[in-house]
């Protein structure tokens, strides 16, 4: 398969794409209409967030089906202009969702080493399955068609080069409308959610941290973007030009410490950090001013950390016993993805196999656990080898096509935005769940498909 998503731009297609504008190079900018279409998505998923990530089986259908619409919306807008849709080349990625598709459909049947799963002849029920819940099986495959279709719609509106940025500014404007909202209902004791920390409105606050995160690395990386095509105009004009993002960015950092959520907080700052370092090294010109806009910012996180509020600190007191308790959950969960390590226990099993390796002596630390609070060891014990492995390879393919198309250009800050972005999710997943919040899971879908297409073509 040809390395190449598509072939350059003809100069005529580049001079029409931007327009010379003391001495950068600008984008056209969608029109307002345009802008209203593309921040559709962001709407719903920062609506779904508030409604606690859409975290209930009939809320995950209803977002599933939305996201479903918008794709076949948005395919209807981009077909009149064949080259949105042929420019993306989705075929390996495709081709791994269909196998990750395949195989939790085939654990709906009893082919397969040994038959169907032991509970099933507990219950004397025939026939039986390879899973251990077909009803979840089959919620979690419907959920799956959802993501493919937020990446898909991501795809449709990053493939242009305006768009993707305008998309990426809409994001970054919604969020900072919904970090406000979160942080209104916290200190309002409007919340649901009790405990002392801000959730944004899911069910965890860990699940909040790992939102906020993401939107601090986006909102980062559009004031670098911002600070760098004003290099020399005064600092009143710069200030002017990057206050949006400074206000998203800042009320984004405030809801996240205002979460105490430890590993969401240290995804966050390694996040941000390479996006500081990777900008740094490519910019070949005005890196005292990304020095100064990194120092701003680190500043004011620092002044606000150290200004929040006394349960993150101590929080960070009792690292040790959440490392613990951690060890222990994914020592249990290991135990169990070793005894089926083929096909799992099925997608969405989780709470049925919990149930099962519950003990007298483990029942009040894990009875009330929905998840394992780790991404990878979760879809290990409920897809196996054979159904994680295709899931983290097209995860990992999108995530490097993305790196490889970054270049060495100065144009890309909002591409190197998005990648770092991932970073968050990536790492909080390692102590946490909030992939398995369907809200997050289609608001990640959503951006990994709109980097993978980003800027493909300049301009329509």
């Amino acid at each position: 398969m040809s390395e190449r998503l598509i072939s350059p731009p003809t100069g005529s297609q580049r001079r029409s794409a931007s327009t010379s504008f003391g001495g950068h190079r600008r984008e056209r900018r969608p029109g307002l209409l345009v802008v209203a279409a593309l921040a559709a998505l962001p709407v719903l998923f920062t609506a779904a967030h508030l409604a606690f990530g859409a975290n209930q089986s009939a809320a995950a259908q209803w977002l599933t089906a939305a996201l479903g619409l918008a794709l076949i919306v948005a395919i209807a807008i981009a077909t009149p202009l064949r080259r949105d849709v042929d420019m993306i080349d989705v075929r390996v990625p495709a081709m791994l969702f269909v196998v990750v598709v395949s195989v939790a459909l085939w654990t709906l049947t009893s082919w397969g080493p040994g038959g169907s799963h032991p509970a099933w002849s507990w219950a004397d029920i025939t026939p039986g399955a390879l899973t251990v819940d077909r009803s979840a099986t089959l919620g979690e495959i419907t959920k799956l068609l959802g993501l493919a279709s937020a990446f898909a719609v991501g795809a449709l509106q990053g493939a242009r080069r305006d768009r993707g940025q305008a998309t990426i500014e809409v994001i970054v404007w919604v969020g900072g409308v919904y970090a406000l909202i979160a942080l209104m209902s916290f200190l309002s004791g409007t919340q649901i959610a009790q405990g002392g920390r801000l959730t944004g409105g899911f069910l965890s606050a860990n699940s909040g941290a790992t939102v906020f995160g993401v939107l601090t690395v986006l909102a980062l990386s559009v004031f670098l973007r911002d600070w760098r095509r004003t290099d020399g105009r005064g600092l009143s004009s710069r200030l002017t030009r990057t206050a949006v993002p400074i206000t998203c960015a800042t009320l984004s950092v405030v809801c996240l410490i205002l979460t105490a959520s430890r590993m969401g907080m240290a995804a966050t700052v390694c996040a941000a950090g390479v996006l500081l370092v990777w900008t740094f090294a490519r910019q070949t010109a005005g890196r005292g001013s990304i020095l100064a806009a990194g120092g701003v910012l680190i500043a004011t996180s620092l002044l606000l950390l150290v200004g929040g509020n006394d349960l993150l600190w101590s929080r960070l007191g009792q690292t040790g016993v959440g490392l613990n308790d951690r060890a222990a959950l994914f020592a249990t969960h290991w135990d169990a993805f070793i005894a089926s390590p083929l096909f799992g226990w099925g997608l969405g099993s989780f709470d049925t196999v919990n149930l099962h390796l519950m003990t007298a002596e483990t029942a009040p630390d894990v009875w009330t656990i929905r998840a394992t609070h780790n991404v990878y060891l979760q879809w290990l014990e409920e897809a196996g080898v054979l159904g994680a492995t295709p899931m983290f390879l097209l995860i990992g393919w999108i995530i490097a096509r993305s790196v490889g198309r970054v270049g060495t250009g100065s144009s890309n800050g909002l591409l190197i935005g998005l990648i770092c972005a991932n970073l968050v999710i990536l790492l909080h997943g390692l102590t946490d769940f909030a992939l398995q919040v369907p809200s997050i899971a289609a608001f990640w879908s959503f951006l990994l498909g709109l980097q993978y297409a980003y800027g493909l073509r300049s301009a329509g």
